[in-house]
């Protein structure tokens, strides 16, 4: 079981971690043209979903206290590692990367449903099917919202 002080160091970590990804999404973001709400730029989005992660980011990390000093000692006892989270960690970045080359050669629907699905691997307690009924759940709101919503410029499929 985790130790409410391995939990808060993990909640700074990764206020941490959304901090800079939205830092670094908002600077990258700001090299394009933003435009406005009604008109928006290919910077647009990276720029918002940048700021967002910040503000997520700070909440958090208001939120929790800091850890213990123990919490190293308390996570051996445990058998809590970094061994034991080698699955979510690869599984994640396994969504990332298939999400990429998906993406490019498949199009927003086989990116989609793969990424949701490898990530969700990630939860020792998932299962095959739940993790496809949550990618086709998500690849679907994935098409209304930027394919039919905002019109993003991304083919639901694209063959070769």
């Amino acid at each position: 079981m985790h130790s409410a002080s391995q939990s808060r160091g993990k909640d700074f970590a990764g206020a941490g971690l959304l901090v800079a990804t939205g830092a670094g999404a908002a600077y990258l973001g700001g090299g394009y043209h933003v435009g406005t709400l009604n008109q928006m730029g290919a910077g647009f989005m990276p720029v918002v979903l940048g700021v967002l992660l910040i503000v997520i980011g700070i909440t958090i990390a208001l939120t929790a206290r800091p850890p213990a000093m123990t919490a190293p000692v308390e996570a051996v006892r445990n058998g809590i590692g970094i061994a034991t989270e080698l699955r979510g960690w690869a599984c994640v970045l396994g969504g990332v990367a298939a999400f990429v080359v998906l993406g490019e050669y498949g199009g927003l629907v086989p990116a989609s449903f793969a990424s949701v699905f490898i990530s969700a691997l990630g939860d020792r307690s998932a299962s095959i099917a739940r993790s496809a009924a949550l990618a086709a759940a998500l690849t679907a709101f994935a098409v209304l919202v930027f394919h039919y919503g905002l019109g993003v410029p991304f083919p639901l499929f694209r063959w070769g």
